[in-house]
């Protein structure tokens, strides 16, 4: 990125409007669990997080479009980012391939580890035949054949996830666990575990009634409901807190379970919590419609102060412990919390034919270890950037 790249992001993050996103890859991951999980409950195969996904559209960062919604807010800055600091020093990053243990022509890295050293992701045909692959400093282990659609991994290396039925696993040590449905729910899903081996997710009944659910690594046949009925749990981070929802609030629950709500951006009648890393959470708010669907813009919360920032940005795919967004505009960007940012390389190999040919699913907490793919020939292809700061 150039020095007036990094103006443009820092100008954007303070005034500009947000631009309508349009069609991305990133969004079609998030919403393909969104409706898996439904489909599940009422006993439908699911359709992978992939499936349907095609040619990937622009999207455009710092178009002039019109605010989603009467009365836009101003952009706000989280009060702990809009102090004075000492610049950071500049970061060099490089793309390489992760090794294919087994074929398939969608194989993409959807998430790493806070420390970068274990990725996760999906190889298959973007059907109900993925094989899920955890790749430890480069090295690839293809789980059991009955593992689908990984979730998260943790620093431990363990990997969580759903399969098409709404059971859900856990790989731990070289085997195949599953995780307790409580009495009562048809289905889980399983969104993220932390280091301390607490994995998070969410129970539903066949009428979408639903509560959110705390399991662990260490006894997975034992659970806890979290909050109230109406609750669901989609990210947790090393210290045990919490994120998800309540209704239609964004919600937080600290490690002792005591909960509070989020703050929604004014202007705005709900939000959904999607992740959370170190004080950091990221999620989304409806704006306005186009072409009758209604566009989800992104959100940040600075979860030890409470401020919740409305992203410029057509959306964001992931969260880093240390505040930076891994920004959805067609390439691959990492946006700090000061506005400084980084577009990231591609492979010299590869034709770029149109925005969209790379895509970002997951950043380690300190920001320097990227995971995602590359579309070419209509093929999805897992990679790592790997960032070192100077």
């Amino acid at each position: 990125m150039t020095t007036v790249d990094d103006q443009r992001i820092a100008e954007l993050l303070r005034s500009v409007p947000v631009p309508e996103p349009r069609v991305d890859l990133s969004r079609a991951v998030r919403d393909g669990r969104r409706r898996r999980q439904r489909r599940r409950v009422g006993g439908i195969a699911a359709l992978t997080v992939l499936a349907g996904v095609g040619v990937v559209g622009a999207v455009q960062v710092g178009g002039t479009t019109s605010p989603p919604v009467p009365n836009t807010p101003a952009i706000a800055v989280s009060p702990a980012v809009t102090g004075s600091a000492a610049p950071r020093p500049p970061v060099t990053c490089q793309a390489s391939w992760l090794p294919q243990p087994v074929g398939g022509p969608v194989a993409v890295a959807s998430g790493v580890d806070p420390t970068g050293r274990h990725i996760v992701g999906d190889i298959g045909t973007g059907r109900e035949d993925g094989r899920v692959v955890l790749w430890t400093d480069g090295r690839p282990v293809v789980l059991p054949a009955t593992a689908r659609h990984a979730a998260a991994v943790n620093t431990r290396g363990y990997v969580v996830g759903t399969n098409g039925d709404g059971t859900g696993w856990l790989y731990r040590d070289g085997k195949l666990r599953v995780l307790a449905t409580p009495p009562g729910y048809d289905a889980v899903l399983v969104h993220a575990v932390n280091g301390r081996g607490d994995i998070v997710g969410t129970a539903r009944k066949s009428d979408d009634s639903h509560q959110a659910v705390l399991w662990s690594t260490d006894h997975p046949q034992k659970y806890r409901l979290i909050g109230q009925r109406g609750s669901s749990a989609t990210g947790i981070t090393e210290d045990g807190t919490i994120v998800g929802t309540v209704g239609d609030r964004p919600y937080r629950w600290t490690p002792r379970g005591v909960g509070a709500a989020l703050a929604v951006p004014d202007g705005y009648p709900r939000a959904s919590v999607d992740s959370a890393r170190g004080e950091w959470a990221i999620g989304m708010v409806p704006g306005g419609r186009r072409s009758g669907a209604v566009q989800m813009l992104p959100v940040r919360w600075n979860l030890a102060t409470g401020a919740v920032s409305l992203l410029p940005f057509p959306g964001a795919s992931g969260i880093a412990g240390n505040g930076d967004v891994l920004v959805v505009d067609g390439a691959p960007l990492v946006v700090a919390p000061d506005g400084t940012s980084r577009r990231l390389p591609g492979q010299p190999e590869v034709r770029v034919t149109e925005a969209g040919t790379y895509t970002a699913e997951g950043i380690s907490d300190d920001g320097l270890t990227v995971v995602g793919a590359v579309y070419e020939n209509q093929a999805y292809r897992p990679l790592v950037w790997r960032c070192n700061r100077q």
